[in-house]
């Protein structure tokens, strides 16, 4: 079985193009093209549809991707397993992160970890609450930088309990409080990233039985700070992320206290590659050592 094949398949379904594709893996769109052809040869029907969105799967296709992300993830361990046998430490380690933790996080870790392991590359995506719950328990990624999040079928290690804060303009009422009370938030306009069950700002205001406006949803938590400068609303962010920001916008804690668990999460430690299984013990130690 062609492992280069079901890798460039998937990619293929990741940024649905196979000229895309292509670009990212170092093949001519024709040499795609081929590939595919000879990969539904082989199992015996289309993998690929056409559609106003370019190449998406097909349904059998689709059935075919927890094994094939399974197959892909135990080839790069037998790879990292044989270099660590020869007395090497190499490999890619796939991270998805929140935006906050991939700015005040991410870097310093991977900086002060590559002094000791130069080889271990990395492939950072970033993500919310619930892709990111997702793409851990499908092995999109290897580990994840998140909040807990209740309901799913991963591995979680503590590492930080992050408060919340109310975001506001700088002239809004809500200005003059020392600290806004969590049902204040009731009919405001408000902007949020996700507003999903598996949200942090959707539990925290369905556990206080309040219901703000939604105006706008947005692409990141850096597009929630301007429009809230741009009085279009209020929000609710977490202190990492407002760590060194400023503006024309002001925070406020919440009462009660409401905060979000960050730490490390994975599907499963024996899965791991050994690259993976040193970079987690290396990060927990880095983070639990950085509160």
């Amino acid at each position: 079985m062609d492992i280069k094949r079901w890798k460039v398949m998937l990619a293929v379904d990741d940024y649905g193009s196979f000229t895309r594709a292509g670009e990212e893996l170092g093949y001519t769109q024709s040499g795609i093209t081929q590939m595919m052809k000879s990969l539904e040869k082989e199992v015996g029907f289309s993998l690929f549809v056409k559609d106003n969105h370019g190449m998406t799967l097909t349904a059998d296709a689709k059935s075919l991707i927890p094994s094939i992300r399974a197959l892909l993830n135990a080839d790069e361990v037998i790879n990292q397993e044989i270099a660590s046998l020869k007395g090497a430490q190499v490999g890619t380690i796939k991270i998805g992160t929140y935006l906050s933790c991939s700015i005040h996080w991410i870097p310093k870790i991977i900086r002060e970890f590559q002094h000791e392991h130069p080889d271990i590359h990395f492939k950072i995506v970033e993500g919310v609450e619930g892709e990111l719950a997702d793409w851990i328990q499908e092995r999109r990624v290897d580990i994840g930088f998140i909040s807990h999040q209740k309901g799913h079928n991963y591995q979680f290690l503590p590492v930080m309990d992050d408060e919340l804060f109310a975001v506001i303009p700088k002239n809004h009422p809500f200005a003059e409080c020392d600290a806004v009370p969590i049902e204040a938030f009731e009919g405001q306009p408000f902007i949020i990233t996700e507003y999903t069950p598996g949200s942090d700002v959707h539990r925290i205001l369905k556990q206080a039985k309040v219901k703000p406006d939604i105006r706008y949803i947005t692409i990141n938590e850096f597009s929630i700070i301007s429009m809230v400068e741009h009085e279009l609303g209020l929000s609710i962010l977490p202190g990492l992320l407002l760590r060194g920001q400023v503006g024309n916008f002001i925070t406020r804690p919440i009462k009660p206290t409401v905060s979000r668990q960050l730490g490390l999460a994975y599907a499963s430690k024996e899965e791991l590659s050994p690259a993976s299984k040193i970079f987690l013990e290396y990060a927990k130690d880095f983070l639990l050592d950085d509160e």
